[in-house]
């Protein structure tokens, strides 16, 4: 079983391939490229995971978080992850099948279509084609919450640490 914590969220990455976490500075030594957070390999993809936790019940400040998102400040650093994740991984040579980049937002108290809206801007900073290029940039970009990310993966997929079981 391949289970990985990010603050406190615990995922559960045991029907990948391979599962790691990408955002670990053994990997990466003194580079400062940007990093996702959780790299599955899948069997016809693989799925670049970056989590943003303000509902921490120990998150510092969750309004900093918030004016952060909506101010659109977030989205670039977002996008910058992914880009330099891809970029890390091409250069590796471990890519070959499609990727799709899943931004897990757990943050209850937003609003869906600030979420979608958010998404959008996502898709405007990481355009998923160009005319130019033979292979698509990202298969799929998209940014949920917890109850999203819960049904598009499964239950089993992810918890909340504190909650306990």
């Amino acid at each position: 079983m391949t289970l990985f914590s990010e603050d406190d969220l615990e995922f559960n990455f045991s029907d990948a391939i391979e599962a790691v976490r990408f955002d670990d500075d053994s990997l990466h030594g003194q580079s400062t490229m940007k990093r996702v957070d959780f790299i599955a390999e899948y069997e016809d993809r693989f799925v670049f995971v970056e989590v943003k936790d303000p509902d921490n019940p120990v998150s510092a400040n969750p309004e900093a978080f918030r004016q952060k998102l909506v101010s659109g400040n977030l989205i670039p650093d977002l996008a910058g992850k992914y880009r330099d994740s891809l970029w890390f991984r091409v250069l590796s040579g471990k890519v070959g099948k499609p990727v799709h980049y899943v931004v897990l937002l757990s943050m209850a108290a937003l609003d869906p279509a600030l979420l979608l809206a958010k998404q959008d801007e996502l898709h405007r900073c990481l355009p998923l084609n160009h005319k130019d290029w033979s292979l698509p940039f990202a298969q799929a970009c998209v940014i949920l919450n917890l109850d999203q990310y819960k049904k598009q993966f499964g239950t089993h997929t992810v918890r909340r640490i504190s909650a306990g079981a």
